[in-house]
């Protein structure tokens, strides 16, 4: 009977730890959970999770943009937290065949393009699957940095696992701990 009390703990902790991120980002940036728009996560948004949750932060002043746009930043943070690594396993079996806006990886496997895919940072990290998007027009090297940097912090331990779409539209790389290719785990 302590299974319960784990399953409950872990959740807890993932909490207090997306409090902590938006915390830490709250002088520069607001916290929206309504009418999000951002891209669409394939196959994990028909996931059902232990625990979820969506949110978009969106910059309290105007910069300019790549498109020499004056707008708010914005940045989508979507976790999901599965009851077991089977159950997170059977989930990144769905979603790598239909990853976010519908391409498909191969896991372990970098891609130099991936069609209409928005600059995005995904850490897997035991149970628990975060990503992060952000529109292509604002996209920078140096914010890109910033953001992976910050979503280790917060959602990464030394044995996660990470995916990045540097740029627009790729190159997709995994950075961090990759599978190996002919591991069937995730395929």
């Amino acid at each position: 009977m302590c299974l319960p009390g784990l399953a409950w703990a872990q959740p807890s902790d993932l909490v207090q730890r997306i409090a902590a991120f938006q915390s830490d980002l709250a002088e520069t940036y607001k916290v929206k959970t309504l009418n999000l728009g951002g891209e669409s996560l394939g196959a994990l948004e028909s996931e059902t999770p232990e625990y979820r949750t969506d949110f978009k932060l969106e910059g309290k002043e105007k910069t300019l943009d790549n498109l020499e746009r004056n707008v708010r930043f914005d940045v989508f943070v979507h976790v999901f937290h599965f009851a077991d690594s089977d159950e997170l396993n059977w989930a990144m079996k769905r979603w790598l065949a239909d990853f976010i806006d519908g391409s498909s990886i191969r896991p372990g496997r970098d891609a130099r393009t991936v069609a209409h895919v928005d600059p995005s940072i995904v850490v897997i990290d035991g149970t628990t699957i975060s990503v992060m998007t952000q529109p292509c027009a604002q996209f920078t090297v140096e914010g890109f940095r910033d953001w992976r940097s910050k979503m280790l912090t917060y959602f990464g331990s030394p044995t996660a696992v990470i995916i990045e779409v540097a740029g627009c539209e790729g190159p997709l790389m995994w950075t961090k701990n990759p599978p190996d290719p002919k591991d069937r785990t995730w395929k």
